[in-house]
């Protein structure tokens, strides 16, 4: 058991775990689970496991760096174990413009698409913004502000024409 504590004390100093995370990987290493459970709790004492803590970094990265919404932040974290009130204090402390994400997100997303009706592309923009976890009314609104340029666009060059 010596061994295991020591290797997941360096694994969990390389990076921020979770418990669920910490359980799955003594799984692994075939250690039973209640001496799994007495090693986590070693841990979580000795401050390599510290749950707050990792739900705020695994919500700046997913919010920052993977651009997610906080919905699916939250869900992820939920999935994980972690106590609503870490969750809600990571969100919250992460005060990102989530319109200009969606704005910026949408926008990058309309390029892949090629010749369609624009409730198509309504539906398409809709659906990848809410699997990134966005509001379905910010996700709506970016959408419509999209295919209403993309209209202005074509009546702009059917005028030229």
């Amino acid at each position: 058991m010596n061994e295991v504590l020591q290797n997941m004390e360096a694994w969990c100093s390389s990076k921020e775990v979770c418990i669920s995370e910490a359980k799955v990987k003594m799984r692994k290493w075939n250690v039973t689970e209640v001496d799994s459970d007495k090693i986590i709790a070693l841990l979580v004492d000795s401050g390599y496991i510290n749950e707050e803590r990792y739900a705020k970094a695994f919500a700046n990265d997913k919010l920052i760096l993977d651009k997610w919404g906080p919905q699916k932040v939250r869900q992820a974290l939920k999935q994980k174990g972690i106590k609503e009130t870490f969750i809600s204090k990571a969100i919250s402390e992460k005060n990102i413009n989530q319109e200009a994400v969606v704005s910026e997100l949408l926008l990058k997303k309309i390029k892949s698409f090629k010749q369609l009706t624009d409730n198509e592309i309504y539906a398409k923009l809709m659906r990848f913004g809410l699997s990134r976890g966005f509001d379905y009314s910010l996700v709506s609104k970016y959408a419509e502000q999209i295919i209403e340029k993309l209209r202005k666009v074509k009546n702009e060059e059917s005028e030229m024409d």
